[in-house]
């Protein structure tokens, strides 16, 4: 999408991602003085994906970037949660690469009290729904502060590929399949999908809810092809249309209140018994035979093993790294926390094509900032807020397929929001990291690897504010090389 443009020359008729980031610009975030004057030279340039993409190219040949040890930890703890203070990343350096692999992965021999302790209670037995801002910040403050980074990673991993949102379900249904998805995170695919195809929020969402025999729904049996599993060209509308039948007879508990109901209930009698025919095969099927035979097939191993790839290390694998995921898909049983094992041992994570190849979404660029800052619950709440403009808003996914990701996190007004966002944490932080040097920050938060312009910008305001540490971390926060993950 274009602005309208105001004169005829080329920048106006740019759109907007292409434009320069004008000081004027750089002063609307709110920044002001030396910070305003660094951080126009920090983002120099005249196309934010290019900034990045030179950005990326520069630091990759830093000591060889993913050769070093503490890198190679940084970059596990950024893909498989959400960054690390300085005190987190040392523990894990110490435990050394496979240990600390399997300690991730392994995420439920590590105790999760302090977090729990400190998190708000969400009353689900109210006669009121939680409210769309107290969940977001629950969440928040789970990504931020849990010592299973994994499990609220892949939590937000299972929100964007079998998406619900406000737009349809209810606050408390959402939280509940938030719940579903955490504990269910590692596990077995066949069953999370089993699982989801009965959560209220689904039904709601794509109207399983309204599934009945003689007046099949056919939206939930139509993305569950199209989008969790096999993809498009694997199926027929017949299949779509037997499917529908056979996810019929589910409905929720709670009456009328439908946006309320957190639990689901069978009834034989909504339920279309008769006989369908379903990828050639013929049988009484239910919901859970349609997964059963979706999952096993090839082409479903195939779209989910590169979608967590693309997720965790980078877009487009080669056909040997898919093919060997998939492979690890059927072999055991459809297990996520297996594939997951050789996505982060094998060597392609630790490649130059993976390190910094992402752009951080809001939600990561938010957990980190505040991980790095310091937060109370106020923060959490407001940061929740702050996501919106940034383009993600938890639990309101844009529709079915969820987030673009990619680039598209980035554009001239996202930018200035996550610069504004920076600003905000570091005045507001409580964090050990503000009175840190420019190369702890550095080693922290950015690998101590940066491109020279961003070198030359943090050098120079070091300089010329030496007692300005906030400030400074505000500086390492609003660079490019973070906005990378």
């Amino acid at each position: 999408m274009e602005d309208a443009p105001t004169t005829t020359s080329s920048t106006a008729r740019r759109p907007i991602w292409q434009r320069p980031v004008s000081r004027r610009a750089v002063l609307a975030t709110g920044a002001t003085g030396a910070a305003a004057a660094a951080l126009a030279v920090l983002w120099k340039g005249n196309d934010l994906s290019q900034i990045l993409n030179q950005v990326r190219d520069l630091t990759h040949g830093y000591q060889g970037a993913l050769t070093s040890e503490r890198v190679r930890m940084a970059h596990l703890l950024r893909r498989a949660g959400f960054g690390a203070t300085r005190t987190e990343l040392d523990h894990y350096v110490a435990m050394g690469q496979t240990a600390a692999t399997e300690a991730i992965l392994n995420y439920t021999k590590t105790s999760n009290a302090a977090l729990e302790s400190q998190l708000p209670t969400i009353d689900l037995g109210s006669s009121t729904p939680p409210t769309a801002a107290a969940i977001q910040s629950w969440w928040l403050q789970r990504m931020t502060l849990s010592a299973r980074p994994l499990e609220e990673k892949m939590t937000l991993f299972w929100h964007g590929l079998l998406t619900s949102g406000l737009d349809k379900a209810g606050s408390a249904q959402l939280f509940t399949q938030n719940q579903l998805f955490r504990s269910m995170a590692l596990g077995n695919f066949d069953e999370l999908l089993k699982a989801v195809s009965k959560n209220p929020a689904m039904m709601v969402y794509l109207d399983t809810e309204t599934n009945r025999k003689g007046k099949p729904n056919e939206n939930y049996a139509r993305e569950l092809m199209e989008l969790f599993t096999t993809g498009i060209g694997h199926y027929t509308e017949d299949d779509v249309r037997e499917s529908a039948r056979s996810f019929t007879g589910w409905t929720l508990q709670g009456g009328k209140q439908l946006r309320y109901a957190t639990a689901s209930q069978f009834v034989p009698r909504l339920h279309d018994a008769g006989a369908k025919t379903f990828m050639g095969k013929t049988g009484t099927f239910t919901g859970d035979d349609i997964v059963e035979m979706l999952v096993p097939l090839r082409a479903t191993a195939v779209r989910l093993t590169t979608r967590l790839f693309g997720f965790f290390a980078y877009p487009n694998p080669d056909p040997e790294i898919v093919n060997h995921l998939a492979d690890t898909f059927q072999k055991t049983h459809y297990n996520v926390g297996a594939v997951l094992r050789e996505i982060f041992t094998i060597d392609a994570f630790y490649s130059d094509k993976a390190y910094r190849s992402l752009v951080k979404t809001p939600a990561e660029l938010v957990a980190q900032t505040l991980k790095a800052t310091g937060a109370n619950a106020k923060t959490y709440t407001a940061a929740a807020v702050a996501m919106a403009p940034m383009g993600q808003v938890l639990f309101y996914p844009p529709n079915v397929a969820g987030w673009p990701g990619g680039t598209s996190w980035i554009n001239s007004s996202t930018l200035l929001t996550r610069i504004n966002f920076a600003n905000a944490a570091t005045q507001r932080g409580q964090g050990s990291l503000a009175a840190q040097s420019l190369g702890q920050l550095s080693d922290t938060l950015l690998d101590a690897n940066v491109s020279p312009t961003t070198r030359d910008g943090l050098q120079s305001f070091e300089a010329a504010h030496p007692d300005d540490r906030t400030g400074l971390l505000f500086m390492v926060l609003a660079t490019p090389e973070f906005q990378l993950n």
